[in-house]
């Protein structure tokens, strides 16, 4: 006969480990290093259980406090009071073996770490918010935190989104090993073309699309100089708004982006079994503090922290203060210096690190001077114990949905860090686990956890069926299914929030996403633009290398940038141009990409002015000083030159251009323009003749034809009018005219740009 209490603890043990094993994911995967293998015990019924939640209780320096007993603690699920029937203090500090035990004795699962007091600590480095030269000071500081960790903890390492990856181990040199890997992957130049501090972006950005708000206009004071109540000031004033817009774009991709693979370690820290700690460390990301303003990223910290608190995982961020070094070093001389809130520029860089950590029941750390050492030796301090709570469930909670769990203590001045979310399975049934030593203790074990399963990240059912065409090779098929989806935005949407199609073969997924995000933006739709627009700023960031863009990158972005010039929307494209000539900065193209699209932003404004026109000049003077792009943005500055009614700088640009190319398309538009240019200067015979030569070119061209024969009419010659008039009559509708492709740049070449980034991808 079992006594009565040791009845009770068998039916709260079973239930804790019944519970548990129900939401822990149940394969356990024998190649992962820190998974103990078991034979197969028997299995033992019960229909008695309660919820698991683990608490850690700290005074003010961060020691645990012991002696709690079930009476001082105070459970809400849902709003909703809840009787804690067990709290069971587990003190890794006192448990067999841990102080007794040297490296070489080291066990080999994280399994067995939990069975002998251990930790698993799963460090996270949130590479994309450092800066190259700002990272360092945090990765030494880690690795001596790794190097003093007791042998029986295991650690694990991730940088992400581009960065070594190392399991939960107790090889404390593989773990260090990986840290002279990990890279800061910011960009050290700014995204704008202006000295604009972050606090700047984000209130600008909540006034627009206001012309004349005030926060607007004393930037532009700073920025456009005395010319600012001219001409140029106004044009100045006008990029500034497309900037600012462009800006906040690119700061919401990285956030994404961040935050995106934060998710994928907590999916994989979910799977573990028992109890983890998570540590990031990040700088932080922009994230607006104020209604309107963007970057938008509020939802993203939240969401994560969810995810966090589901996984069973107690989370530690590390926030960087690195905008002193941002804002005054070396490589960013010339840049604006006003110390005028760095403090707020600091705090809305962590805003989403605190919203995280808070939604995660989590700690945040703000590291503003030094090297953050007192942070890590808080973290070892609070995660020596913690307290396993058995509470009482309520039917309520049988609906296998996420609820919202809150801790207090009856203690002074205690501080309480526990999970914030918990999910109980419907009861159906009665469940089965298998009976183990540990189902059967003389108190409530440990290892149990209740946290339910990170959301499966999986490719979305809508996304699938066009992964599925593009994975044949039937790519007008997929334009085809883009063009004829009705509800694009939300597939587009599901795409951005699940999975890549293809986690194993990146490249894949990012030439994928290309083609979907550049038909939302093609779209009527306003919604699918927007996403559209959100997803190509996700994945600049995603093809990014952290060693420096290589071949597959910057053809990833010329094909970006050259859909992106035939869409003739320049207010999106101008912080696309700008990103590319980041990170490929020697590319040609994008320096004629830039002049396009500053070209196309002037000739879209109502009233263009000649100060717009002279900075598409100066763009197009930056691209001639490439050899590939020299001919072409010498045609292309002539023209504009022309339009402003600068004749004689417009000739001497074109004197020698058809000659020197061996570009067809490029001597066409060189004589075309060259044409224009001499009959406006009055030069009729050398207009002719490079009319003609346009013609040699391209012997079909209207535009040429047309023009010639109206200079034959004004000289009289109206027999040769006469017979140039017959052959646009009689030409074939198919013969094509460069110039109708002039105005969209690189997209003539958009196709064959496609087709060498797919085979890049293979």
């Amino acid at each position: 006969m079992v006594p009565m209490m040791n009845r009770r603890w068998l039916a709260i043990g079973v239930g804790l480990v019944l519970y548990g094993t129900s939401l822990v994911a149940g394969g356990r995967l024998e190649t992962e290093p820190w998974r103990g293998r078991q034979a197969r015990p028997p299995i033992l019924r019960s229909a008695v259980d309660v919820i698991a939640v683990d608490v850690q209780v700290i005074d003010g320096e961060g020691r645990p406090i012991p002696g709690l007993g079930p009476e001082k603690f105070t459970v809400t699920i849902n709003g909703r009071r809840h009787r804690v029937l067990t709290a069971e203090l587990v003190d890794r500090r006192t448990s067999p073996g841990y102080s007794n035990r040297s490296p070489g004795d080291a066990v080999t699962s994280a399994q067995g770490a939990t069975a002998v007091g251990g930790r698993v600590i799963m460090l996270a480095f949130d590479c994309i918010s450092f800066s190259p030269f700002a990272v360092r000071s945090a990765i030494e500081t880690t690795r001596r935190f790794v190097e003093r960790l007791p042998p029986e903890d295991f650690v694990g390492l991730v940088a992400y989104p581009n960065g070594p990856e190392v399991e939960p181990t107790t090889d404390r040199r593989a773990v260090t090993k990986a840290l002279d890997l990990v890279v800061g992957q910011r960009d050290v130049a700014s995204p704008s073309q202006f000295s604009l501090r972050p606090t700047e972006i984000i209130d600008i950005s909540s006034e627009l699309p206001q012309e004349d708000g005030p926060l607007l206009m004393a930037v532009a004071r700073r920025e456009c100089g005395e010319a600012f109540e001219t001409e140029r000031g106004r044009a100045c004033r006008k990029r500034l708004s497309v900037d600012v817009t462009s800006a906040a774009l690119y700061y919401e991709s990285l956030a994404n982006v961040s935050v995106g693979g934060l998710r994928t370690i907590l999916g994989k820290v979910g799977a573990m079994p028992g109890r983890k700690t998570l540590i990031l460390i990040s700088a932080g990301m922009l994230g607006s503090d104020r209604p309107g303003g963007r970057p938008d990223i509020d939802d993203l910290g939240t969401e994560a922290g969810r995810e966090a608190a589901r996984a069973g995982t107690a989370v530690y961020t590390l926030g960087i203060d690195t905008e002193f070094q941002d804002r005054y070093g070396a490589a960013l001389a010339g840049t604006d210096k006003d110390p005028t809130n760095l403090a707020r520029d600091t705090e809305v860089k962590r805003r989403w690190l605190e919203q995280f950590s808070g939604a995660a029941g989590g700690a945040l750390f703000k590291v503003t001077g030094g090297s953050g050492e007192f942070a890590f030796d808080r973290i070892l301090s609070e995660t020596s114990s913690y307290y396993l709570l058995g509470v009482e469930p309520a039917e309520a909670n049988r609906s296998g949905r996420t609820d919202e769990v809150k801790v207090k203590v009856d203690y002074r001045q205690a501080t309480v860090r526990s999970r914030r979310w918990v999910a109980l399975p419907t009861r159906h049934r009665v469940e089965t686990v298998p009976a183990t030593a540990e189902s059967i203790p003389a108190k409530v074990s440990a290892r149990p956890s209740s946290v339910a399963p990170p959301l499966p990240s999986v490719l979305a059912s809508v996304v699938q069926p066009f992964a599925a065409t593009f994975e044949r090779g039937d790519y007008s098929g997929l334009q085809r299914q883009l063009v004829e989806e009705k509800e694009l935005a939300s597939m587009i949407l599901a795409l951005r929030t699940s999975a890549p199609p293809w986690p194993e073969a990146p490249r894949r997924a990012a030439v994928f996403a290309l083609e979907v995000a550049l038909a939302g933006l093609r779209s009527d739709n306003g919604f699918a633009r927007d996403q559209g627009g959100r997803l190509l700023a996700e994945y600049s960031t995603r093809v990014r290398r952290p060693d420096g863009a290589d071949a597959f990158e910057c053809t990833w972005l010329w094909a970006q940038l050259a859909a992106l010039e035939g869409l003739s929307r320049p207010a999106v494209a101008t912080g696309f141009v700008r990103w590319a000539l980041l990170r490929c900065p020697a590319e040609p193209r994008f320096h004629l990409a830039d002049a396009l699209i500053a070209e196309q932003q002037w000739l879209s404004t109502t009233r263009p002015g000649e100060a717009d026109a002279a900075d598409v000049v100066r763009r197009y003077e930056a691209a001639m000083k490439f050899s590939e792009t020299e001919l072409e943005a010498r045609v292309r500055c002539a023209s504009i030159l022309f339009r402003m009614g600068q004749l004689d700088r417009a000739a001497g640009l074109l004197d020698g251009a058809s000659k020197s190319s061996s570009d067809p398309y490029v001597r066409y538009l060189a004589d075309l323009v060259r044409g224009r240019v001499l009959h406006a200067l009055g030069r009729t015979e050398e207009a002719t003749d490079a009319l003609r030569s346009a013609l040699v070119a391209s012997p079909g061209a209207q535009s040429a034809r047309v023009l010639l024969m109206a200079m034959l009419v004004a000289r009289g010659d109206r027999q040769g009018a006469a017979a140039l008039a017959e052959a646009v009559e009689a030409s074939a509708d198919e013969e094509f005219d460069p110039w109708w492709t002039y105005w969209f740049g690189d997209f003539r070449a958009y196709p064959a740009i496609l087709a060498r980034l797919r085979e890049l991808a293979k």
